[in-house]
């Protein structure tokens, strides 16, 4: 059985068929404001029926981890406003971004102040984007639009227009990253999402997103270190979990990449890469029958995914080697 134990499956973000994942979610006015905590934002499935409720925090902004692919609907309705909504797809990439605008309904007017966060707190962050001018978000939001279209050359045009109109706008810098990490253009990618953590230093997902480019390009010291700062600033992060666990396993620190390789799968187990990370721990940990059911989790969830022919070897050799039951 351990003749397998050095197969090493890598998959990023993005890449490959993937499996439920990360909506961001960002409500503003008309004016670009952001839009107040404590409004309630459903997430629905395209054909129907609630998936899951959440209200925002400070600075109009909720995040849904979604534990399945497809085609969702997040809505606001009531408490207010005019019923809005956008269609969002989580099929290729496990992150996805949608930008609401909140009309207030005749006679409710909009609020004059933002309250703004303690000092030091992870939302505070928030209050910059009272300076970015409409024509970047605008841009923006063009290249978000682009990215969910799987336009990446489309999306990299518009983002880098919204930093030319504004380049203090760490969303735009974080978003070219990711851009960039898809074109597989490492350097260009690792530049911009650095310069999203300098410009915000307390915006999580930049760091997960730097992590998971280290770990596509082997820097393995590079990315605990980013992965672990954006724990420590979202510590129930099980995308960044699942990236620590990768960079753990590839370097040979397997039990420290256990308890978060198993976090990973608790909370997106329709997630099938993680599936494979946890798999190759169960064989270093000499718990066959756990990895092999690990291994055909993923083959359920990703049967024609990019490891699926590798994982189909592995599992045939497992059950050639493992005693009946």
């Amino acid at each position: 059985m351990f003749l397998f134990t050095n197969l090493a499956f890598a998959q990023r973000p993005g890449g490959g068929h993937m499996v439920g994942g990360t909506i961001d979610v960002q409500l503003r006015f008309a004016d670009g404001r952001p839009g107040p905590r404590d409004i309630h934002v459903r997430l629905e499935a395209a054909e129907g029926g609630a998936e899951a409720d959440l209200e925002t925090v400070q600075g109009g902004k909720c995040q849904f981890h979604q534990r399945t692919s497809g085609v969702f609907v997040v809505r606001v309705s009531g408490q207010g406003f005019k019923e809005v909504s956008e269609r969002v797809e989580l099929i290729s990439s496990p992150m996805a971004y949608v930008t609401l605008t909140l009309v207030p309904v005749d006679g409710t007017p909009q609020p004059t102040s933002i309250a703004v966060p303690p000092p030091g707190s992870p939302e505070a962050v928030s209050v910059a984007d009272l300076a970015v001018p409409d024509s970047a978000r605008t841009e923006l939001a063009k290249g978000q639009d682009a990215m969910r279209a799987k336009n990446t050359d489309e999306a990299v045009r518009h983002f880098l227009k919204a930093i030319k109109l504004y380049e203090p706008y760490p969303q735009a810098h974080r978003l070219l990253g990711e851009a960039y990490a898809e074109q597989q253009l490492w350097p260009d990618a690792e530049s911009a999402l650095k310069r999203s953590i300098e410009l915000e230093p307390k915006l999580a997902d930049s760091y997960m997103d730097l992590g998971a480019l280290r770990n596509q390009t082997k820097n393995y010291a590079g990315a605990e270190e980013v992965l672990k700062k954006g724990l420590e600033l979202k510590p129930d992060f099980p995308m960044a979990q699942y990236e620590l666990a990768k960079t753990y396993s590839a370097t040979g620190r397997w039990q420290e990449a256990a308890p978060l390789a198993e976090t990973a799968v608790k909370e997106l187990p329709d997630f099938a890469p993680a599936h494979v990370v946890l798999a190759n721990i169960r064989l270093k940990q000499r718990n066959g029958p756990a990895a092999l059911h690990e291994y055909q989790e993923y083959l359920r969830l990703a049967p024609e995914g990019p490891m699926a022919p590798q994982v189909r070897d592995v599992v045939a050799r497992l059950q050639s080697a493992l005693p009946q039951q």
